[in-house]
């Protein structure tokens, strides 16, 4: 009786539930979404910065959020460090460094990395080298210890380095068939010309030609504290993560700072079409853009609001006009980068042979757009939100904290006044402020405008845009018929 009572009454439940769920949804529906909460002020860690004897500089921000460590040791040193005499030595040098030390091989590097719950990474760009590294807290030492090893006594075996080279060559080799790379470096070429920026990477007889001897000369060379910042972020006590450091770091021998040539940023007089012709290409790759601002210029800020409504998150100008409405491309990009001596605007689309002069219109009309029309009060707003929303997220992690630290010092700019000041200098971008790097920086007139495709197929498309310099797939320039 008790079970046929249960079931009773469960069934009349669930009749109840079936009825109210319409009254209820149509309510929901009815309803508009509440607004955002305000945005949440970014509290910053306490950041303690110190130098060692030999120079080196180490910053320790407690983020005691989860009980590991992110610890990231950037050099100044740039891809195009000696490039006059070693083209790529910079690129790959970093590449081979923890392949083994003078006391570790790359197979106990390994091991001792997975006994500290650890990984270790390091990479090169236009400004520096950079290793990055992490473990459980409790290993904070050993992780110093190891990244000590490795930037002060990198053996460079042998076998490793010939190894290294042939699967560099076989990149490049790859990388020649990606219309994207060829688009990218080309582009760098245009905008930057002398400059050390427009560096991409090394060819195959300069990757050939390096030796071991090469890459330890530089290593010591290049490598060395005073010219080098260590950022620690985590679960630390600053006191005890500082005299590990100290520990591990201190037998690293301080150098000479080697001077990198400095060259000034080229002004283009014109706009100007470089086209790498890929026969049978079935699409057109559009790169196009120019030389903007560096990262501590005043109107970064500008640049990046700028930067989004044009193209630079889904709800975008550009994306909405060349993909939604008019079906030409997937995925249409702008990006805004800014470095320590200069940066660079650079938007582009993959598109169909047969509409890529008119995808160049559209790109062209959404620029001169931004520069004589004020952007909405909501496209504004919509765009701070996506910037301060994406930069809390990259500030949640450890990683993303010890970058955005060691960036700022590359930069030349405070952490603390650039990280905890971000959401109001977000928020107090005007229209003006908007339109007015437009003008100055979404420059149509003067732009370099690259295209990777076929270029009998697209030729009478492109002609009446600008001037064109004709390249095979070998950046051998051609005649333009």
């Amino acid at each position: 009786m008790k079970i046929y009572c249960s079931k009773l009454i469960l069934q009349i439940l669930l009749i109840i539930n079936c009825l109210l769920i319409p009254i209820f949804s149509a309510n929901a529906q009815q309803k508009t979404p509440p607004p955002p909460g305000s945005a949440k002020p970014i509290k910053l860690p306490a950041i303690i910065e110190k130098k060692l004897p030999n120079g080196l500089t180490v910053i320790l921000a407690p983020l005691p959020n989860v009980p590991k460590i992110t610890s990231v040791l950037t050099l100044k040193v740039s891809q195009t460090a000696d490039i006059n005499n070693h083209p790529g030595l910079a690129q790959l040098a970093p590449y081979l460094i923890n392949e083994g030390t003078t006391t570790r091989s790359s197979q106990q590097i390994k091991e001792q990395l997975r006994s500290i719950g650890g990984s270790l990474s390091i990479s090169t760009n236009s400004d520096s080298t950079s290793m990055t590294a992490s473990c459980l807290s409790e290993f904070s030492s050993k992780l110093f210890d190891l990244m000590s090893d490795i930037i002060q006594n990198p053996s460079f075996p042998e076998k490793e380095v010939e190894l290294a080279k042939e699967n560099s060559i076989q990149a490049r080799q790859l990388q020649r068939s990606n219309p994207r790379f060829l688009a990218r470096k080309e582009f760098q070429k245009d905008i930057f010309g002398q400059h050390p920026y427009s560096f991409v990477t090394a060819d195959e007889k300069s990757i050939a030609a390096i030796k071991q001897e090469d890459l330890k000369t530089f290593a010591s060379k290049y490598y060395i504290p005073n010219n080098s910042l260590l950022v620690v972020t985590g679960d630390i006590n600053p006191d005890i993560a500082f005299a590990e450091v100290e520990k591990a770091f201190s037998s690293w021998k301080l150098g000479t700072q080697q001077i990198e040539d400095f060259f000034v940023i080229p002004k283009r007089d014109k706009r100007q079409i470089y086209f790498i012709n890929r026969p049978n290409s079935v699409q057109s790759t559009i790169y196009l853009g120019n030389t903007t601002i560096a990262g501590k210029d005043n109107n970064y800020f500008s640049m990046t609001i700028a930067n989004s409504i044009f193209c630079g998150s889904f709800y975008s100008r550009l994306t909405t006009n060349i993909r939604e409405n008019k079906g030409y491309t997937y995925s249409p990009f702008s990006i805004n980068t800014s470095l320590q001596q200069s940066g660079y605007f650079l938007t582009g689309a993959s598109v169909r042979s047969e509409v890529t002069g008119p995808t160049l219109l559209e790109i062209f009309y959404e620029l001169d757009r931004m520069r004589v029309l004020p952007v909405t009060e909501d496209e504004l707003s919509s765009a701070k939100s996506y910037n301060n929303g994406n930069f809390s997220i990259d500030l949640a992690s450890q990683a993303g904290l010890a970058s955005e630290i060691s960036n700022c010092y590359i930069l030349g700019i405070s952490p603390k006044d650039f990280i905890e000041n971000f959401p109001n200098k977000i928020n107090a971008v005007s229209i003006k402020d908007v339109q007015d790097v437009a003008v100055k920086y979404f420059d149509t007139y003067h732009c370099a405008v690259v295209i990777v495709g076929d270029y009998e197929k697209v030729k009478d498309q492109i002609k009446p845009f600008g001037d064109i310099i004709l390249y095979d797939i070998d950046g051998n320039v051609i005649p333009a018929k």
